[in-house]
């Protein structure tokens, strides 16, 4: 069933993209043309009119169309109940992104959160890692859903990894590649995806309207019919910018052509009504797009999205790091305080982490933001700390063991001298 939002948004390109050639009909034809050029004879206001204004109006259409042919970014889809895995990972998917390590230029810290190691999430294939086999009861189940009784091929087409076992009777091992270090659940899980069926990397959210995980999502716009995210912000934002001045100049421009015409004796009869409503359409979305590109400029300097910023304030972050990647069981989780920002890296280098380092691509609908929207820089102090929280409240499954046999033992002891 189609939602209102989806139903209204395949209607919004064609509003934005009407309103925009109608204010150029007005603008150019009838104000630069008809009454700057031919009534009055202001030929230079009328041509540096025109050249601002087309300056403008193309980085706005263009920013505009970039958001609309560009996806937001989605991690891969993961096999569904009903289909083989194997046919799930080799189906095609222009949309999603591969895992694979991003060009990111990190803070140094203790624990790297790169995706260079990958470490079985689920339970471990006693075929191919027969010294681990303990490990598997002791994993938690939702970790272990992907296991499928029957063997796989591994796929081609993208990073995650499907090894078959040796003996058909044996469960598979689903190999997927984590940073070390990632957002995850209190108790440690992941964050996953039951309608996806795949792992939420850091700062990816679920779209109920698009019903797909949006890679670092910032919102659902019914204006360009789908979700803003790591891909598309830059151009989101630029859209915004530009049309706020797009519509700030049309209203400079119209309101003393208006001004001049209901001060006239005759103005009833001079006064063309589309100029009244090209400056009253100046004013709504010059205001409205203006405060908008306010706010998320600010967004983009302290590296915050929408929707980490709706509650950012009391939300916390479950942090776990990994500290070997051969036994999943050996991490650690810390908590971050309210209001901390894990992915504040000081205002230059968040607004790079939006806009891209060229800075002559900044404010062109162009490029590609750093990294490839799985994992992100965190900030340095906080990251730091987190590890270490992590580690002093982190037990490895054979320390933990052996805490398990010392009291046992020494439960015994003092049942036998009783």
């Amino acid at each position: 069933m189609t939602s209102v939002t989806i139903f209204i948004g395949r209607f919004m390109p064609v509003v934005v993209l009407t309103l925009m050639g109608y204010t150029c009909y007005v603008f150019v034809y009838l104000i630069c043309v008809n009454k700057l050029i031919k009534e009055n004879q202001f030929i230079t206001q009328a041509i540096i009119y025109l050249v601002f204004y087309f300056l403008f109006f193309s980085m706005s259409i263009i920013s505009y169309l970039r958001i609309l042919f560009r996806k937001p970014g989605s991690p891969p889809i993961g096999p569904k109940p009903d289909t083989p895995l194997s046919q799930q990972l080799n189906t095609e998917n222009t949309e999603t992104t591969p895992i694979s390590s991003p060009k990111l230029s990190r803070p140094t810290s203790t624990i790297s959160n790169k995706f260079q190691i990958p470490f079985t999430l689920h339970r471990f294939n006693p075929a191919t890692n027969p010294n681990n086999t303990s490990n598997s009861d002791a994993l938690l189940p939702v970790e272990s859903n992907l296991i499928k009784s029957q063997p796989t091929t591994a796929a081609t087409n993208t990073n995650v990894m499907a090894s078959s076992s040796i003996h058909s009777d044996q469960p598979t091992s689903v190999v997927i590649p984590m940073p070390s270090t990632f957002v995850c659940k209190r108790d440690g899980r992941v964050r996953w995806c039951e309608t996806c069926n795949y792992v939420k990397p850091d700062r990816c959210h679920h779209c109920s309207e698009c019903n797909r995980c949006i890679l670092k999502m910032d919102h659902h716009c019914p204006w360009v019919n789908g979700c803003i995210g790591f891909r598309n912000y830059k151009y989101f934002y630029l859209f915004i910018a530009y049309t706020a001045i797009y519509a700030d100049f049309v209203l400079a421009a119209t309101i003393p052509i208006v001004v001049v015409q209901l001060n006239s004796s005759s103005a009833k009869k001079d006064l063309d009504v589309q100029f009244v409503i090209t400056t009253v359409l100046g004013f709504i979305f010059g205001l409205l797009l203006t405060g908008f590109t306010l706010v998320h400029t600010a967004y983009i300097l302290q590296n915050r999205t929408t929707i980490e910023t709706l509650s950012y304030r009391t939300r916390t972050y479950n942090l776990r790091v990994q500290f070997d990647t051969e036994n999943p069981l050996n991490y650690g989780v810390s908590v971050t305080r309210p209001g901390e920002n894990l992915w504040n890296l000081g205002w230059k280098q968040n607004w790079k982490m939006v806009m891209g380092d060229k800075w002559w691509l900044w404010f062109v609908p162009f490029g590609n933001p750093p990294g490839n929207g799985l994992s992100f820089p965190f900030n340095n102090a906080t990251h730091n700390r987190l590890v270490d929280e992590a580690r002093r409240q982190s037990i490895s499954q054979e320390e933990r063991m052996n805490n398990m046999v010392q009291q046992a033992q020494s439960q015994s002891g003092r049942g036998g001298r009783r």
